[in-house]
């Protein structure tokens, strides 16, 4: 049951690693909480077809999300395919491509809030979970450039 029109996400990062080198890094699924301390539990052993995450967030907000990330479909380089399931829900995809200096990625994510009490501040605090959900997306890009790829993150 639908009770409000879902969050739509579609952002575009740039990296200065070659394809081949960012497919290495977000391969290394085992390191995905050590660079996000926001991300509780994230069980993936790979990046295989099939293969179903158990995850929980620890946003801004003073709440827990709990969901499921199932990989649908891979295409090693290009395309990471997912479907979540839980306290947030919606396909997401991870597309990549190569640039003159590395690396484009494009995450596309249409989420419908599950979750009783989030659905119901959904509905009265859009804003705010809008907010949320771009300081997770934000601040995991810093953590990501300054764990995964040792940059600074400025």
């Amino acid at each position: 049951m639908r009770g409000h029109a879902p969050f739509g996400f579609d952002r575009r990062w740039s990296f200065d690693a070659s394809p081949e080198d960012f497919w290495a890094l977000i391969s290394r699924t085992e390191d995905f909480t050590s660079w996000w301390p926001w991300l509780r539990a994230f069980d993936l052993d790979s990046l295989a077809e099939g293969a179903t995450a158990e995850c929980v967030v620890q946003a801004p907000i003073p709440y827990r999300l709990h969901f499921t990330v199932h990989v649908r479909r891979v295409i090693p380089l290009e395309l990471i395919d997912t479907v979540v399931r839980g306290d947030l829900a919606g396909p997401a995809r991870l597309g990549m491509t190569a640039h003159e200096r590395g690396s484009s990625v494009r995450l596309n994510w249409e989420v419908e809030v599950r979750d009783p009490v989030l659905r119901v501040a959904s509905r009265i605090a859009r804003p705010i979970m809008e907010w949320g959900h771009n300081w997770v997306v934000e601040t995991g890009l810093r953590q990501f450039r300054r764990g995964a790829l040792g940059l600074d993150s400025s």
